[in-house]
């Protein structure tokens, strides 16, 4: 057993995840991460920052960090949007993604309204719980608050705004990310949860991360036939999120308006 699950005191702990430095346990209603540098540490700096409902604690052992957690019983937008994939376009099924859409704008437009972005948004990322949506995983996250600094190396290539896969393609540079880029990072992630494709088509799938940042840079884009079936009304507002130019993007804040309208005029 981790001695700081022993000094925790957490009771009958189960490991659920051990790799990349990083290692997750459950322990009744906790979860505790452990990350071999300071991440875990600073999430755990923004989570108290923010007064996050379901953070617990978090500190330091030498060079780790731990993060203590309510644990969440919870679907991840991925698995949320399974069978929409799979080819459920019932009425039921298409006003369920509009809802999901505004429950995930709004938790976004929470974030936002404390000035801090997320940094790394993605469908695992995207929390729901009963009649609550969590964005979690806020160790990239930047914001008006002093945490430690770290080099942000830009976030998950799938759901990377063009701008700041740009800025991520000199290596080693600390990038730093925007509400605009956040709010491409929610509609790339429901765009490749519906349809397990990427926004942004890869020329060479072998090229690694390089080759797609430049991919998503120059915005090659995916096509729409790669959508399971057509929802002309969702994929307008996924589009709006996926704007070439930040400044033609909605905010997280307007975009549930505009879901919400959009679920109006399917009523």
């Amino acid at each position: 057993m981790d001695r700081i699950v022993a000094q925790l005191g957490l009771a009958d702990p189960v490991l659920l995840h051990d790799r990349r430095g990083t290692t997750f346990y459950r322990a009744g209603d906790a979860a505790l991460k452990i990350t071999a540098e300071w991440m875990a540490g600073r999430e755990g700096e923004v989570m108290r920052l923010l007064d996050t409902e379901f953070y617990r604690d978090h500190g330091w052992d030498g060079e780790r960090s731990w993060l203590l957690l309510r644990r969440i019983d919870g679907t991840r937008l991925w698995d949320a949007l399974d069978g929409a994939h799979r080819g459920d376009d019932r009425p039921g099924t298409r006003r369920r993604i509009l809802g999901m859409a505004a429950a995930a704008a709004y938790a976004l437009a929470e974030l936002h309204a404390a000035g801090w972005a997320h940094g790394d948004l993605q469908p695992d990322h995207i929390l729901y719980e009963g009649d609550r949506t969590h964005v979690i995983d806020l160790a990239c996250a930047q914001g008006p608050a002093d945490v430690p600094f770290y080099v942000h190396p830009g976030g998950i290539a799938h759901t990377l705004a063009p701008e700041i896969a740009d800025a991520a393609l000199t290596p080693g540079e600390h990038v730093t990310t925007t509400l605009p880029a956040d709010v491409w990072s929610l509609g790339a992630s429901l765009w490749w949860s519906w349809t397990r494709t990427p926004p942004i088509a890869y020329t060479d799938p072998d090229a690694g991360r390089p080759g797609q940042l430049a991919d998503i840079a120059a915005i090659r884009r995916t096509p729409a036939s790669a959508r399971p079936w057509p929802f002309p009304e969702f994929e307008e507002l996924l589009m709006a999120c996926l704007a070439s130019d930040p400044a033609d993007r909605p905010t997280a804040k307007e975009l549930i308006a505009s879901v919400m309208e959009t679920a109006e005029r399917r009523h």
